[in-house]
């Protein structure tokens, strides 16, 4: 019997998470990062959510590539 996977989950489904930024002196550091989600766009808002409360993130996905928000943060 071959391995079936779900009909409601893409082949190549790509999953995002929110990763949250601190200063720390004249350095910014990973503080922590959020659960994965299940969508960019979910990503998406989650983090411009936490941006319109103070917070500095970025988005990460799946695969490690990291997305900066906007251009104050070094990746």
């Amino acid at each position: 019997m071959a391995f079936m996977r779900p009909t409601h989950l893409p082949a190549t489904m790509n999953m995002w998470r929110v990763i949250f930024f601190e200063r720390v002196g004249p350095r910014v550091m990973v503080d922590r990062s959020g659960p994965w989600l299940a969508s960019k766009n979910t990503a998406n808002d989650w983090a411009a959510w936490f941006e319109n409360r103070g917070y500095c993130v970025a988005l990460q996905s799946q695969q490690g590539l990291l997305e900066r928000r906007f251009a104050g943060l070094p990746l």
